[in-house]
């Protein structure tokens, strides 16, 4: 049984330059995951097949969720992929943070993570862990990326390239926009080498690979997924098409930095959008956040809509602060907060199931009203 840290022995052969820090993890894979693995599988760890319940009824709301193995997690391990992005003198780095699921079949379905925020992120280990922890639970292998800030030189150098060339328009730029399309590009690639030869070949299942992403995350999503973006004096189509299903959490909508009324024309591949009332932040209104779901061609295209203001925009970033404040200031229940964590992941875990794993009961699920019966009403649900 291959463990984790037979992958990243891999992926410093491709090329993948590992943290100092990262020994104390490495060793900690190598001395117990393999043990792990096959101890869940001699002892019959959840196959990851999910059942739906007809009992479903508000006054049987246990019936009403979807379960979706109950693996465990190896300890994360992190690396950093450097590529010539054109811009960056010695390349552009980022980092990818690994988490695995022991005990789990191979080949391991994979999903990645992409953060918001217009800044930049340079340690994966503060991306996208409360999400990975009920995909890593279901079975996959998630790999979440810290999509790196810019200096100041290869900043001035993409601006010109993109035809704003004057301090004041790149001062203003989201240049992230540009990068974190270009960079799932290359952490794919580097998972299509891992996985093509060496003692790690065919351990991961890259027909079946998907995309989270929350915020400008979500609109890199959207971008991978094919809609079109105006970034500089261009529209750019950015797509890749070995990504098969994508989760939007908080998706950003027309008029949003460069994204045309247009721009989802082209997005025919599976797609669920998680939003709600209460999903704003001081660039984007609640309103543009269903947009794409409305304005993408029907086809495996499903909307999660939330009708409660206190699920705010951190929320669908699968955490509680922006909820629990808003909370506090209204003298209300805090441990509503928890309760919309109960709504969006068996959506998002029965889209991905039912987009790459095939589940029957996965898609079974997704065309009920178990979601809009386990919510009370409080999430709509639409699929088209």
């Amino acid at each position: 049984m291959r463990s984790l840290l037979v992958l990243c022995v891999v992926l410093v052969g491709c090329g993948v330059r590992p943290r100092s820090e990262d020994a104390g993890v490495v060793a900690e894979v190598d001395a117990g995951v393999d043990a792990g693995v096959d101890a869940g599988v001699d002892a019959g760890v959840d196959s990851g097949i999910p059942g739906v319940d007809a009992g479903c009824s508000s006054s049987n709301l246990t019936a009403c969720g979807y379960q979706s193995g109950t693996f465990s997690p190896a300890p994360p391990v992190v690396r950093s992929l450097t590529y010539d992005d054109g811009f960056t003198d010695g390349g552009r780095t980022i980092e990818v943070a690994i988490r695995r699921p022991q005990g789990a079949p191979l080949p391991l379905p994979v999903i990645l993570y992409s953060h918001g925020g217009a800044q930049g992120i340079s340690n994966a280990l503060t991306v996208g862990e409360e999400w990975a922890a009920p995909l890593v639970r279901a079975g996959y292998l998630v790999v979440a990326i810290a999509h790196a800030p810019r200096d100041e030189a290869s900043r001035t150098a993409l601006c010109t390239s993109l035809g704003l060339p004057t301090v004041a328009e790149c001062a203003t730029f989201k240049y992230l926009h540009w990068d974190r399309p270009h960079d799932v590009r290359q952490v794919i690639d580097l998972l299509e080498r891992t996985n093509s030869t060496g003692p790690l070949a065919g351990s991961l299942d890259l027909s079946k690979l998907g995309y989270l992403g929350h915020s400008a995350g979500a609109g890199s999503t959207e971008m991978v997924a094919g809609a079109t973006r105006q970034l500089g004096t261009s529209v750019h189509t950015l797509a890749d098409p070995r990504v098969k299903a994508f989760v939007g959490c908080s998706p950003e909508g027309p008029g949003d930095d460069g994204f045309l009324d247009t721009s989802w024309d082209s997005v025919t591949r599976p797609y669920l959008s998680l939003t709600g009332i209460g999903d704003e932040t001081s660039e984007a209104t609640a309103a543009m956040r269903p947009q794409p779901y409305q304005r993408m061609p029907a086809g495996e295209k499903y909307l999660g809509w939330i009708t409660e203001a206190s699920a705010r925009h951190t929320t669908f970033e699968h955490k509680l602060d922006g909820c629990v404040t808003w909370q506090q200031q209204r003298n209300a229940d805090v441990a509503r907060c928890e309760t919309y964590f109960t709504w969006l992941e068996p959506a998002a875990l029965a889209f991905f199931d039912a987009q790459l794993k095939g589940l029957p009961a996965a898609r079974a699920y997704l065309a009920s009203d178990s979601l809009r019966t386990l919510s009370g009403g409080v999430m709509e649900w639409s699929r088209k």
